[in-house]
């Protein structure tokens, strides 16, 4: 969305470098060893204008939440008109599209957050507020308020394959995480008809 006036447009813009200037100080010399001050010098914004864009260190590493949730939102959005039984799959590919158009900054951010155990777990915390918000998404979807077992399982198992799938296209060095989602969503049906009760 266009900033609506030209201090909108700066205000934007002054957060963007923050955010930008503080992950690579924090991928370069690592996550502990780079202070606010740090971040406010190579940036050129006094302290007080950082602590206006994030409260923390760690606000700057978790940013992305919030167009993780906008996103997420997108594609539930998207799969509003396919049936229930089909709207996984849709959902997952729109999201997918998503984090491969961001996939620089995710993997910025992954070499931030790896061998970091609070940042570590922040990352779980955030993975899990995702898949309740997909969970709710796909619930509210078929009428519901809250979501019931199936929607939990439909999210949780969504929220897997595209962890498979981001791990899977990652390792290929490139390629289309779309079609990685894809292929991991065969594999889980795959998988899952191979644990049907009472075959055998």
């Amino acid at each position: 969305m266009p900033p609506t006036s030209p201090v909108a447009g700066s205000r934007e813009q002054r957060r963007a470098r923050i955010e930008k200037t503080a992950l690579e100080l924090f991928r370069t010399r690592g996550f502990d060893n780079v202070t606010v001050e740090d971040v406010c010098a190579v940036a050129g914004v006094a302290p007080a204008t950082f602590y206006r864009h994030f409260g923390t260190k760690e606000e700057v590493v978790f940013a992305y939440r919030e167009d993780f949730t906008a996103a997420l939102g997108r594609a539930l959005d998207a799969s509003a008109h396919v049936p229930d039984a089909k709207r996984l799959p849709v959902v997952l590919g729109e999201f997918a599209a998503y984090l491969e158009s961001q996939q620089d900054l995710l993997a910025l951010r992954d070499q931030i957050v790896l061998g970091h155990p609070r940042l570590m777990q922040r990352t779980l915390t955030v993975q899990r507020d995702v898949e309740g918000a997909l969970a709710a998404g796909l619930a509210r979807l078929r009428g519901s308020s809250t979501p019931d077992s199936a929607a939990l399982l439909e999210a949780g198992a969504g929220l897997l394959v595209l962890r498979v799938a981001l791990r899977s296209w990652r390792a290929q060095g490139g390629g289309s995480l779309l079609t990685a989602t894809q292929q991991t969503l065969v594999r889980l049906r795959e998988v899952v008809s191979g644990l049907a009760i009472g075959d055998g």
